[in-house]
């Protein structure tokens, strides 16, 4: 009965479409090879009793059931409803939105790499589909969450080639470019593109001005962060007490320089990046400690003998301890902010 219904159905919608005029048209013209527009339509049969039981279903009733589970939070339901037109319907004209909004499910549920895939796929099949850009922006984010720098660097300049970039658009592709750098341990190469991001960001005219600061925040700690390493890349050498000053005060400079930076990312107010910056300011004094009290003690400037040795070694260590405590403090006090 089902089947009967649906193969009626089926044949009023064609021959409804079969007799429209042309427009313009006052009197009735028959058709000439007409071409109808119409979606796919799949049967399915599956027994039930001692009958069957036919179901009928196109891309875009299951697009319209994705959309619907999507918004009530069953990404799962969605996500199958998305699948399913997508491997029914490859030439849909629904494919690209189902792809995209299948991506967008399986990243609320913190799957990345499958995530990933859908937005692959759809840039694959559907290079000219506007859900292309946007696309590429989630990718890039999926691929610095997942720790593919190449990808995420290879996304970020096909995104910043593009002409139709806003403002706030074209500082996240800068900021994410920078990020991947920093992945690939490209420390001189990363602190020259969270540059150019702020750059960017401070230069733009009011009406072009960059709205959300959460992508000029992350370029902000992309730079403390450089700072942080190149100053964290300096070994204290075992030598004389005043080569030792030397390179101290060497890794203590950049240190003040990524504290600065580090400031100015909390300063831009976005809670993620300013927690982020708050936090690594403590890790960072404290891994200064550690590393301070933990270097080779100095050679005596004369001979020694065991004992006085000992002596020496726990004098000097003491008075280290008493020159750095203030790093412990502020460690402390970041870590508590």
């Amino acid at each position: 009965m089902r089947l009967s219904a649906v193969a009626i159905c089926f044949s009023v919608l064609v021959s409804a479409c079969a007799a429209r005029k042309p427009h313009g048209s006052t009197t009735p013209t028959p058709p000439v090879n007409p071409t109808v527009d119409v979606e796919p339509l799949h049967l399915r049969a599956e027994r039930s009793g001692e009958g069957f039981y036919v179901q009928a279903y196109d891309a875009q009733s299951l697009f319209e059931q994705g959309l619907d589970l999507m918004r009530q939070g069953d990404c799962d339901a969605a996500n199958e409803a998305f699948d399913t037109l997508s491997a029914g319907f490859p030439e849909s004209r629904y494919l690209s939105a189902a792809l995209y909004n299948a991506g967008l499910c399986l990243q609320r549920q913190s799957r990345w790499e499958e995530a990933a895939k859908r937005y692959e796929t759809l840039l694959r099949v559907r290079p000219a589909s506007r859900d292309i850009k946007h696309a590429g922006f989630q990718l890039a984010f999926l691929y610095l969450e997942t720790a593919r720098w190449e990808d995420a660097l290879a996304t970020a300049d096909a995104l910043l080639a593009r002409a139709d970039l806003d403002s706030d658009e074209r500082v996240e592709a800068m900021a994410r470019r920078a990020a991947a750098l920093l992945g690939r341990s490209e420390v001189e190469a990363a602190a020259t593109a969270a540059q150019a991001t702020l750059r960017f960001y401070r230069t733009r005219a009011e009406q072009a001005r960059v709205k959300d600061p959460h992508f000029v925040a992350s370029a902000s700690y992309t730079l403390a962060e450089t700072l942080r390493l190149r100053s964290e890349a300096i070994e204290i050498p075992l030598a004389a007490v005043a080569q030792q000053h030397e390179v101290l005060e060497s890794r203590a400079q950049l240190l003040l320089a990524a504290q600065r930076a580090y400031f100015d990312t909390i300063r831009l107010t976005d809670a993620y990046w300013a927690s982020a910056a708050g936090y690594r300011i403590g890790a960072m004094y404290d891994a200064f400690w550690q590393e301070i009290m933990g270097a080779p003690v100095p050679p005596p400037e004369r001979s020694m003998t065991t004992e006085e040795l000992d002596i020496y070694r726990e004098a000097y260590r003491r008075r280290l301890a008493e020159l750095v405590s203030p790093l412990t403090r502020h460690a402390i006090r970041y870590w508590e902010l």
